[in-house]
């Protein structure tokens, strides 16, 4: 996709971003699964299976950019005459983005469960930033100093300064990479989802926004408003709210009828609006397929929920997580580059191959180099500091 696919991560489940479990007031009592820290806190375990699924996404996306994107394709020859068959399969590599969009839906209720609005934004702004600033300086400078690709925009100074602010979009500026455009719709959904955390989460007030949100995002095109129709992101609210309502199902430890409700107008919303986003986005691809596509993540999601998927444990899945996000950010701006420069050279599969290879050792040294060492030091700078006593 040219977004957001976003494909934004988010790690499954934070250290620092636990949910808390507090019973919704007047509501049964939710299932818990409680885990020992090494304080003795009980904390929620880590759904293991979405850092797996999170690569997934990031991998099909990357697919889609380097074998089928709608824009340059980064090959002397076409994709069709060197990757014939995993040509046709990167087609549909867009609906990664989907997928990430509703895994944020889940994840997002599930980090804010408990959380005041100044914790929520906090682990916003320590989950995205870091690794987001350093993937635009390192775009930049592969802009400015690497290979050429043909109809590149040239990057200058106050371009790459914008982007830093994650707002260029709204801004009128070019993103220095096309896939950051998912991260200007994950702030949206933060921004209003900020709503239901200042009031306080619970399983009422995260389904009367689910139902709410479904529900602007059908009037916000015809209302003639635009500030409505942007903060709404009609187009791609229906993933969100699924999400959302897969983890009330995750909490309630069962398929409820309200719940069901939310997931299935989220579904009917999705498939009016496929047609208008693949349009949109230039995919000239079979909507039966692609509609087919997304119903089976709403089946995997909610076997999630319901806890039937508990059993994946594989010990790589937390690094999957973790390398996901920067995956998505840098492997375009750093990966079609070298491929244009140097496939010819090396050959289709090496080049493909080795390019995917390194797009994710250098994900991995991000989230290591730059995310481990940087979020303690930004959480210690973000948290204020308590008063002296007396």
């Amino acid at each position: 996709m040219s977004d957001r696919l976003v494909l934004t991560g988010d790690h499954v489940l934070e250290p620092a971003e636990a949910p808390q479990t507090a019973p919704d007031l007047g509501r049964r009592p939710q299932r818990v699964w409680p885990r020992r820290g090494a304080a003795g806190a009980a904390r929620a375990p880590r759904i293991a299976v979405l850092d797996g699924l999170r690569l997934f996404a990031a991998l099909s996306v990357v697919l889609f950019h380097y074998l089928a994107g709608s824009g340059t394709i980064p090959w002397q020859r076409t994709a069709v005459e060197l990757f014939p068959t995993l040509h046709k399969v990167a087609g549909f590599g867009w609906l990664g983005v989907v997928f990430f969009f509703m895994i944020s839906g889940f994840v997002i209720c599930m980090s804010a469960w408990g959380k005041s609005l100044q914790q929520f934004w906090q682990g916003r702004i320590l989950r995205l930033f870091p690794l987001y600033w350093a993937a635009v300086v390192l775009a930049s400078a592969a802009a400015r100093l690497g290979p050429q690709t043909p109809g590149e925009q040239r990057v200058t100074i106050g371009r790459m300064l914008t982007n830093l602010t994650m707002l260029q979009e709204p801004l009128g500026v070019n993103g220095i990479d096309n896939v950051y455009w998912t991260l200007w719709v994950e702030l949206r959904f933060y921004l209003i989802f900020s709503l239901v955390v200042l009031l306080g989460t619970s399983h009422r007030r995260v389904a009367n926004f689910c139902w709410l949100w479904a529900l602007g995002s059908v009037l916000a095109p015809a209302s003639g408003i635009h500030l409505l129709d942007q903060l709404l992101v009609p187009a791609w609210a229906s993933f969100f709210i699924a999400g959302m309502a897969f983890h009330l199902v995750r909490r309630a430890g069962r398929l409820e009828g309200e719940t069901l409700g939310i997931l299935a107008l989220s579904w009917l919303l999705m498939q009016h609006w496929l047609p208008a986003i693949m349009e949109g986005e230039g995919h000239g691809i079979n909507w039966k397929v692609c509609l087919a596509a997304i119903t089976v993540m709403y089946v995997v999601m909610g076997l999630i929920a319901l806890g039937k998927l508990d059993w994946i444990q594989w010990r790589w899945l937390p690094i999957a997580g973790a390398i996901s996000y920067p995956l998505y950010l840098v492997h375009q701006s750093l990966g079609v580059r070298v491929i244009w420069r140097w496939n010819e050279q090396w050959g289709a599969w090496p080049t493909l191959l080795g390019v995917i290879s390194g797009a994710m050792l250098i994900a991995w040294l991000l989230h290591r180099l730059v995310e481990r060492p940087l979020v303690p030091l930004l959480r210690r700078l973000l948290t204020p500091a308590a008063p002296a006593s007396r």
